[in-house]
């Protein structure tokens, strides 16, 4: 009886050259897939319930992902507030909130998230498109944020009255895991290979 490799028969060799080769080409399919193969490079927008996440090309390394949140005016259909969470210059998180240009900016704006007690934030600046606060978002905030179910931007009026403009915590947390996953996939070319 002829023996093959390490003293197998040789059907048996065949059987481990045949595996062998499967095994390799099925790796470097998978590992080739996203780089070879892979969808356009192009922006990206999800919907998450109340939240949207928009994601540029990963080309564009100097950009971030964004939540954003619109708060519509059910009775006057239009637009009152717009949150937006996304990464500063410096990479760390903030989340942005442009209200209507006729606040009183003195008093600043007030977050209030959950059950806590409102932040208040004081106006950054102004332009045609409203009164702009840029928050810092640190491990407290995001916390509380992720947990609640609602919450409110308060904003004083021209008379002195304030008024709370509610927005919605659906899909925030959902929205907010897959910011982060593309991020550090925008961002790592080696997260990218094993997605």
């Amino acid at each position: 009886m002829a023996t093959a490799i390490g003293g197998l028969p040789p059907a048996l060799t065949r059987i481990a050259v045949f595996l062998a080769v499967f095994v390799i080409g099925g790796v470097g399919g998978w590992i080739g897939r996203g780089v070879l193969a892979g969808p356009a490079d192009v922006p990206t927008m999800n919907v998450f319930q109340d939240w949207r996440l928009f994601c540029p090309a990963s080309k564009d390394k100097d950009s971030s992902c964004e939540m954003s949140q619109d708060v519509i005016n059910q009775q006057a259909g239009m637009r009152v507030a717009r949150l937006v969470m996304a990464r500063d210059k410096d990479k760390s998180m903030v989340l942005a909130i442009t209200v209507p240009l006729q606040v009183l900016l003195e008093p600043g704006m007030g977050l209030k998230i959950g059950d806590d007690q409102v932040r208040v934030y004081q106006y950054k600046t102004c332009t045609e498109a409203g009164c702009l606060s840029i928050i810092p978002v640190n491990d407290q905030l995001e916390a509380a944020l992720s947990k609640s179910q609602s919450g409110g931007v308060d904003v004083a009026q021209p008379n002195g009255k304030a008024v709370e403009l509610p927005f919605s915590m659906k899909g925030y947390v959902e929205s907010y895991k897959a910011f982060l996953s593309n991020e550090s996939k925008r961002k790592s070319w080696w997260r990218r290979l094993w997605s």
